[in-house]
């Protein structure tokens, strides 16, 4: 699969409690927001999503906002909604946590895929990233049907799928490319990796 047949999704929206309740896409590393991080990243995908009730967040970037269809469902329905508005046939979904994302990493996720695969994530030394992956058109219907009987776990909905779990451990990514911000510590600590 190559960018041209993918579009990108990022899932805000997110309350980021731990962070003491800020918009954790708006975080700053290095002097830039994570989402900015994020967006150059991005940059071979001509469609660009994000998920957010807040369509004020995407303003100045090239991100289209998508607003949740049903409320307080988590980021499964941030991806349901996202594959409902997208006109590409599949989306790489990120979390907006995630600044080790990097183009490289974009690409090699897209070549793992097969064309059974209705999705795919990734696992890392930490565990499972279900919201670091692809997920393709096809797997809008069971996601629609998880979210109805209230089953609003991601890594669920990903296995009633039929979605596959690509092991990172062979590939050129070390784990720390998969880390996700949650607390002030951890915004931190990845900025002191970035500084180095």
């Amino acid at each position: 699969m190559t960018c041209d047949a993918c579009g990108a999704l990022v899932l805000s929206g997110g309350k980021g409690s731990r962070m003491g309740g800020v918009e954790k896409a708006l975080l700053l590393l290095d002097g830039e927001t994570i989402l900015h991080r994020l967006e150059r990243e991005l940059a071979p995908f001509s469609e660009k999503l994000l998920s957010t009730n807040d369509p004020a967040l995407a303003r100045g970037t090239s991100f289209l906002p998508v607003a949740d269809r049903r409320k307080g469902c988590g980021p499964l329905e941030g991806i349901a909604a996202a594959l409902s508005a997208a006109q590409s046939p599949a989306l790489l979904v990120l979390p907006c946590d995630m600044p080790g994302y990097t183009a490289a990493l974009g690409e090699w996720l897209l070549a793992q895929g097969r064309e059974d695969w209705p999705a795919w994530v990734c696992k890392a030394a930490d565990g499972l990233h279900p919201l670091c992956g692809v997920y393709r058109k096809a797997v809008l219907p069971c996601l629609d049907r998880c979210l109805e009987e209230g089953v609003f776990q991601v890594r669920r909905a990903l296995e009633r799928a039929g979605g596959r779990v690509l092991n990172t451990a062979g590939s050129p990514f070390p784990p720390e490319v998969f880390a996700n911000i949650n607390t002030p510590e951890e915004l931190e600590r990845v900025s002191r990796g970035l500084s180095k």
